[in-house]
């Protein structure tokens, strides 16, 4: 009867330990794999076309340290605008976030075999330490070869991609996300052919990581929670067993 007492006794040990392990591990939180919460935004940026100089960044922040970068008018390369560029990033190690955003008015883009414009361009892009989420969209936009204009669609879902013929290829509202879980946001990346280049031209860049908050310490390093807290689980029980096995149900010596 004692002997039956006991095991029931240690199935209820080791089913308590199982629960015990299930809540620790569920408790582990999964963070961002950054170090600390980044972020980068540009308006605009394009390689060397055929008769047009490359554009670097511009206007162009980045986190840390963070801010706001506005420039008033562009007729650089194949850009053209009278708008108020706006590119703006921060972030919060303390909470492990970042943002990022950009934004135009109008733009004009002088491709050599197309002409493009643009209006209402503005890419966003929020991060915290479990992910992050963005948009890059338009008001709308026409590309113009050889006289005839393509529409471009405003609000554009994830990753459109527009054909150009004789020119390439245009995605609106890219998003892709690195193995850091850095989301980048385009809200128009021109692509053209070999032939032209093959030049890369993107208007509205939106990026953003976020980290594990520093003020966080947790109870348990979800590295090390299946080795240590292995080990300390099996202390617990071969404890409480040996007690048990020593001292009768009624709590007599066994």
């Amino acid at each position: 009867m004692r002997t039956r007492t006991r095991a029931r006794a240690r199935i209820h040990v080791l089913t308590g330990s199982a629960l015990v392990a299930g809540i620790l591990s569920a408790a582990a939180p999964a963070y961002a794999a950054l170090p600390a919460p980044e972020a980068d935004a540009y308006v605009v940026s394009s390689e060397a076309l055929s008769g047009a100089v490359a554009v670097s960044p511009t206007p162009h922040s980045t986190y840390p340290s963070g801010g706001t970068e506005t420039l008033v008018g562009l007729d650089l390369g194949a850009f053209t605008t009278t708008s108020v560029l706006t590119a703006k990033t921060g972030g919060n190690p303390a909470d492990g976030t970042s943002s990022a955003s950009a934004a135009v008015d109008k733009l004009g883009l002088d491709l050599g075999v197309a002409q493009a414009s643009l209006t209402g361009v503005e890419s966003t892009c929020e991060a915290t330490p479990t992910g992050a989420k963005g948009s890059g969209l338009i008001a709308g936009g026409s590309i113009t070869v050889l006289g005839i204009p393509t529409n471009l669609q405003a609000n554009a879902p994830a990753n459109t991609k527009v054909s150009i013929p004789a020119v390439g290829s245009i995605v609106l509202n890219e998003q892709t996300t690195d193995a850091d879980g850095v989301l980048s946001v385009n809200a128009v990346h021109i692509t053209l052919l070999p032939a032209l280049n093959g030049a890369n031209l993107v208007i509205g860049h939106a990026e953003c990581g976020g980290a594990e908050p520093a003020e966080a310490v947790p109870m348990i390093d979800p590295t090390v929670a299946g080795a240590t807290g292995g080990v300390a689980v099996a202390g617990v029980l071969a404890t409480v067993y040996l007690r048990r096995r020593n001292t009768g149900a009624d709590g007599s010596a066994a």
